[in-house]
């Protein structure tokens, strides 16, 4: 069979990027995530408390983990840091949270983050609240990577998750969209559901991965609303709350302990994998009925957006269409209530030395004080580093001539995730850094 030049091309392409496509520092990364440990004095921080605290608790809990040890100084993993979370939060007598799980009862949140422009650092800036949390809060994180191309799956999965694998089951799956051709949603068991949940290295973490067949998801969703009349912009949110409604969370802190008071393991592990506290969705950048079903089932979207009038351009396009998703919606559903959380356009890749950007900012919260966040993100080579491994600033591990531009620009990451904590989990404490930002820089 003859095959056009271009057919061709795409061909040969194709061969010779499933042989590079960077899959060696991929490969490394994923043998090797979440290898980054914390010093005694940032465990602290994460949680709030004094080093000299968490010495004295070490001595009286004989499950506190040992961590490792060079010289005098001990260092801790992610998943020993919930754990400390877990012996201080189950301790009889406790005087405040250390784990901020939700109690039965207590509805599951969705941040969806979506952009109608890609380049603006929206997986990295999704993936960074997920690690946040669950750092600082020791929250149950769900990552939703709706977007084909799998970008925020990078930054969670290791070498037991088989990224980009045909086999791999996506948000089509979750949502019962994966067959173009049938008549109906396809029907899963709540077991069924569940599994699609891939565990991470990051504890309490549980992401659905990217990949080609969401693109599926939308021939299916399109030929839906064709066929059977099924509401195809809120299939997502109504298979969340069937997940929910089956995986609804169960324990509480007094339960992390034996009938003797000492600290259950076994228990935590159990409760750590139950259920869920946040839901992250990281969009495709378009808006797509996929797309679509990311922004309804949502109760808060943070839009990351770059400063430049061009982008922006993009924004004023983005919000138009959905509100003329919005509308269309209303007329079918009235009553139906979408996104009762708070939402914010997200500033980033910010050139402070360029008075453009940041006047440019000053300009948008001036008009809409409610709708423009105070903090954003600078531009950085520290987290461009840390890209080329397919690795987030709580994970890298800088080399010393990189050290400090990756501390500042940590410093800057708390600061943007304390300020969304604020605006879309307002029921959690917050730990200042944003209030410090905002201090420097707006006076």
């Amino acid at each position: 069979m003859a095959y056009g030049q271009f057919e061709q091309f795409i061909r040969n392409m194709g061969r010779v990027m499933t042989q590079v496509n960077t899959k060696l520092q991929r490969d490394l990364t994923m043998r090797g995530r979440v290898s980054r440990r914390f010093s005694q004095t940032e465990v602290a921080e994460f949680l709030g408390v004094d080093a000299t605290y968490l010495a004295r608790i070490a001595k009286d809990e004989p499950h506190y983990p040992e961590g490792e040890r060079t010289g005098r100084e001990r260092s801790f993993s992610p998943s020993e840091i919930i754990t400390i979370r877990g012996i201080l939060a189950s301790r009889p007598g406790a005087r405040r949270d250390h784990l901020y799980w939700r109690q039965a009862g207590d509805p599951i949140k969705v941040v969806t983050f979506g952009a109608q422009k890609g380049g603006t650092g929206k997986s990295l800036t999704a993936a960074h609240f997920a690690q946040y949390l669950s750092l600082f809060y020791g929250l149950r994180v769900g990552i939703i990577d709706a977007d084909p191309q799998a970008t925020a799956s990078l930054y969670f999965a290791d070498a037991d998750l088989p990224l980009f694998a045909p086999d791999t089951p996506t948000l089509a799956e979750f949502m019962g969209v994966d067959d173009p051709g049938a008549s109906e949603l396809t029907h899963r068991s709540m077991e069924e559901l569940n599994a699609i949940w891939r565990p991470t290295p990051w504890p309490g973490v549980r992401l659905i991965p990217g990949g080609a067949n969401i693109q599926n998801g939308d021939i299916s969703l399109f030929f839906l609303s064709q066929r059977s009349g099924v509401p195809v912009y809120r299939v997502l949110r109504d298979a969340i709350a069937a997940w929910d409604a089956a995986y609804a969370p169960a324990t509480a802190m007094g339960d992390l302990r034996d009938a003797e008071g000492a600290f259950d393991p076994d228990r935590f592990n159990a409760a750590l994998n139950e259920t869920l506290d946040v839901i992250v969705i990281d969009q495709q950048p378009s808006l797509t009925l996929m797309q679509l079903n990311g922004l309804i089932a949502a109760d808060s979207v943070v839009i990351p957006q770059t400063m430049k009038g061009f982008d922006l351009a993009t924004l004023a396009t983005y919000i138009g269409n959905i509100g003329e998703y919005l509308e269309f919606i209303m007329g079918f559903e009235a009553d139906l209530e979408i996104g009762n959380g708070d939402h914010v356009v997200l500033p980033t890749i910010v050139q402070e030395q360029n008075n453009q950007d940041t006047d440019q900012i000053l300009d948008l919260y001036r008009r809409s004080p409610r709708e423009i966040s105070q903090v954003w993100y600078n531009r950085s080579d520290a987290i461009a580093n840390a890209a080329e491994e397919y690795k987030s600033i709580y994970e890298y591990l800088p080399p010393r001539t990189r050290r400090t531009s990756a501390k500042a620009f940590m410093t800057n990451a708390n600061a943007v995730n304390d300020s969304l904590v604020a605006r879309v989990l307002p029921h959690l404490p917050t730990r200042g850094f944003a209030e410090e930002f905002i201090k420097e820089r707006w006076g």
